[in-house]
Order: C-alpha cells, then structure tokens, then sequence
C-alpha cells in the first residue's frame, strides 16, 4: 500500500510537471510566432509561481515550500504588473514579520518536545512527524540524542550532532538557510525517513560508511551530490537512511568520515 502511495505520488508530479512544461512551451512558440502576450507571463517571478504550483500539487499541499515560493513570486509579478502599487519595499519587512510568527508559535522548551516525540511514536509510523525542537543558530554543533529529528532554519544556520542509536527519522527544512547534521555517532534499526524541505537553501548529512542512502528527493534546480568517496565499508541493507521531499534552487550534500 505504500509502495503504491509512493508510485502514485510521483506519478501524479511527473503528470504535473510535464503539463507546466507543455504549457510554457506552446507560450513561447505562440510569442515567436507573433502571437501578442504580457509580457510579465515571461518574467522570473512567473518561474517561481509555477514551481510553487508544481511543488504544492505534487506533495498535496501538505508542505510550506509551494506557499513561500508563490508568495515571493506573487509579491514581485505584482509590482512588474502595476509599477504603482511599489510592494518590493515591503519585501523585507515581511519576511522579519513572518520570521517573528513562526518564533512565536514554535514549540516551547526542549523538555516539553521529547514528551510529545514519545507520544507520537506510534504516529511516526504512518508519515506524521512528530514535534521536536527548533533550533536556529548553533556555532559548536550541539549534541542531540533524540530518536526523532527536526530543523528549520530560516535565514540562519543550523548544526546538529545525532547520539541515537535507533534514530527513527525527522524533517529538516532550509528557507534560505542551511543545517548540517553529523550522525557519525548515530545509529539505525532497519529505515529511517529523513523529510527534507530546501528552497533558496542545503543541507549537508553526514553518515557512518556502512549506511545505505536512498535519495527519493526531487524538485527543480536542485541537487543531491553523494561525497562519499573510498567507501572501502559495504554497505549494510538493514541500516537505511531514505532522503524524500523536495528541493528548490537548493541541494543536499552526503559525507561520510
């Protein structure tokens, strides 16, 4: 049943995708075939739109990335459309006034999240990742022994050393921003799913050699480079770590040490 999901879900973004591609195609030969168009269908706030529908469509809306990339694109095709309305100016402080929300309404207290990590436990299983600690700056890379992972950095940076011995998974979103997470001294009882949310942003993981990475993320002007060089280590099938999500204008990095 879930390998059916997973079917299904990137059939439905590879459907998606080839739409918004036919459809910009067929624009553009009309344009060079005389055909008369605004010229803001045209423009770089317009490609953000359309990967913000992509992105949206293809993980059902459930995650943030499509609503960031349609609110950047919508806030400067606005100002191409109607010079007057003159919204760049308010570019800025409206992504202090949002930052300033989230940090509002993020989890309180570390304490009070490893409670809730081991009541979702059993949520885990069915895909819903369960609340953990926000963490925006870090200069040493502090040590976290939590089974379960969760980073979102904003215009800012994160590092995180994983101690558990039966990480289960987490989520790690980059807007703008990156993370670096070091599971050197972590380890894995059958498969974890590491969700990862980049846009205008990366993240760098870094894992045992005897791991086994799956990368199960797409997206658009992205990448997903394995560094792992001289792995001399075989890799071990019951330890897997998969990588899914998406990724716009950003990457993600794998090391191993």
């Amino acid at each position: 049943m879930e390998e059916q999901k997973k079917i299904n879900n990137k059939e439905g973004g590879r459907i998606i995708g080839g739409l918004i591609l036919v459809t910009v195609g067929i624009g553009l030969l009309l344009r060079n075939l005389g055909y008369i168009f605004p010229e803001w269908l045209f423009s770089w706030p317009m490609i953000l739109i359309l990967v913000g529908i992509y992105s949206g469509v293809k993980h059902k809306f459930r995650n943030g990335t499509w609503a960031i990339l349609m609110g950047i694109g919508g806030l400067f095709l606005a100002d191409i459309i109607s010079p007057s309305l003159r919204l760049q100016p308010a570019f800025w402080p409206i992504i202090i006034i949002g930052l300033g929300v989230i940090f509002i309404f993020s989890p309180k207290g570390k304490g009070n999240c490893n409670k809730r990590q081991y009541r979702n436990r059993d949520r885990w299983k069915n895909s819903t990742l369960p609340e953990t600690d926000i963490l925006t700056t870090a200069d040493d890379m502090p040590k976290d022994n939590s089974d379960f992972l969760r980073i979102d950095s904003v215009f800012s940076g994160v590092n995180r050393r994983i101690l558990s011995k039966n990480f289960k998974g987490g989520k790690i979103t980059c807007v703008f921003g990156g993370a670096e997470v070091d599971f050197m001294q972590a380890d894995i009882n059958g498969e974890a799913v590491l969700k990862m949310e980049m846009v205008f942003g990366g993240a760098k993981i870094i894992v045992p050699q005897n791991w086994t990475v799956v990368n199960e993320i797409g997206g658009v002007f992205h990448g997903v480079d394995d560094k792992r060089r001289n792995n001399t280590v075989p890799s071990d099938p019951a330890k897997i770590l998969t990588l899914r999500g998406s990724a716009v204008f950003g990457g993600v990095e794998i090391r191993s040490y």
